[in-house]
């Protein structure tokens, strides 16, 4: 598929043609109408980069059973190596999921790859049946804790997965009280137990 930019006073307004019409690629920010356009102004969309996070946008999750959302910290080696073990194994039993950090912002990352990111997380979770949460750490990440608010909004089926040691000995290591509160305080210690869960 191809991709366009409509002009350049806005470099986050993609658009993809279907059928000699052109339509929002971000039906979040710009709605799902055809847009009127003069083809010959468009800006073809041409950076590897850029095209990955458009179409991962277009298709967040493959095939499988139920859509699975990975929340959770992305930030590091280890956050990240988590995550992707933590997805490996529901996409194992036949899970389709969505994690984020397989298309990544960096320093050098464009206006259309930070709108993409933002936009197929938001899209992501519409879709999805189920989140899992990554809560690790000392302190929940603030966008993990934003996903499970919006999750809980939504009235999605939400599993946190916390292994923190430090869980056992301290209190003032568990999930901020309001967070917890938003799942009854259901945190799981392995992901072989979320997917017990999800499975029955």
């Amino acid at each position: 598929m191809k991709y366009y930019i409509k002009d350049n006073t806005d470099m986050s307004f993609a658009l993809y043609e279907k059928e000699g019409e052109y339509y929002p690629v971000f039906t979040e920010g710009y709605g799902a109408d055809p847009v009127e356009v003069d083809p010959s102004k468009l800006i073809e969309v041409t950076d590897a980069k850029e095209i990955q996070a458009l179409d991962k946008y277009m298709h967040p999750y493959g095939t499988g059973s139920r859509k699975i959302y990975m929340a959770g910290p992305l930030f590091n080696e280890g956050d990240r190596y988590s995550n992707q073990l933590n997805s490996d194994a529901l996409r194992k039993e036949g899970f389709t999921t969505f994690l984020p950090q397989e298309v990544v912002i960096d320093k050098d990352s464009s206006q259309l790859v930070k709108a993409a990111c933002f936009y197929m997380d938001f899209k992501a979770i519409n879709e999805c049946d189920i989140v899992v949460a990554n809560c690790n750490g000392i302190e929940i990440d603030s966008g993990t804790a934003a996903e499970i608010g919006l999750c809980y909004g939504l009235k999605k089926e939400i599993y946190l997965y916390k292994s923190d040691v430090r869980n056992y000995y301290n209190d003032r290591f568990r999930l901020n009280n309001f967070v917890g509160g938003l799942v009854d305080n259901k945190v799981y210690s392995s992901i072989q137990e979320i997917i017990g869960l999800i499975k029955n």
